[in-house]
């Protein structure tokens, strides 16, 4: 796995090579910008489900809901810095549970990772089979947003940061699971799926 500073641009002359193996092109959005805006009703699906998971673990979590009035004060100092800490520091372990779950990540000379500014972010070109590429896809939500609340609930360390982290990770999850709708649909259940920049090719298994 190696450094890079952001995704590459499709390389043209990888896509006839692709498209000469028998590879198709995938449908989807054609920037990240589209992309986040067609799955925006999939992030408020995924917070209402994970606050709504969070609720189950302790209700009592949720009992200023209850009280008369609601006020929002924000105060700048340590703590707010530790907790602002601790969500980049969220987002960069949803990208590291990605790539963990990519075939040989760590002696792949096509797998590459980076940051954009406070956001990280995993890309591979390794050739993927459509059962990994959706575990790979799915992992993130389901271990920090559904997995980790438990533990940390089963252990009393549940409180309403850790609520607010598991919530903002099931939204950030959106693109994923987007994606995952993406490839469920289009690519046959034995396929395999390749990245070229921010475009994706599938082929059906021989």
């Amino acid at each position: 796995m190696k450094y890079i500073n952001k995704i590459p641009s499709e390389d043209g002359q990888r896509t006839e090579e692709l498209l000469q193996l028998g590879y198709k092109r995938l449908k989807e959005p054609k920037s990240t910008g589209a992309a986040i805006l067609f799955s925006l009703p999939l992030s408020i699906l995924l917070m209402l489900l994970a606050i709504l998971w969070c609720y189950l673990l302790d209700p009592t979590l949720f009992d200023f809901l209850n009280k008369e009035g609601m006020s929002l004060e924000i105060t700048i100092d340590f703590t707010f810095i530790l907790y602002c800490a601790g969500t980049i520091l969220c987002l960069l372990i949803h990208e590291f549970i990605h790539a963990v779950f990519i075939p040989g990540v760590f002696h792949s000379n096509k797998t590459y990772w980076g940051l954009n500014g406070a956001f990280g972010f995993v890309y591979t070109e390794e050739e993927i089979t459509r059962a990994r590429l959706l575990l790979v896809s799915v992992m993130p939500l389901f271990l920090i947003s559904f997995v980790l609340p438990v533990i940390l609930s089963s252990v009393g360390i549940w409180n309403h940061y850790l609520i607010f982290l598991s919530v903002f990770n099931a939204g950030g999850a959106c693109v994923d699971l987007l994606n995952m709708v993406l490839i469920f649909v289009q690519v046959p259940a034995r396929g395999t799926v390749v990245s070229n920049g921010y475009s994706t090719f599938y082929k059906s298994a021989l």
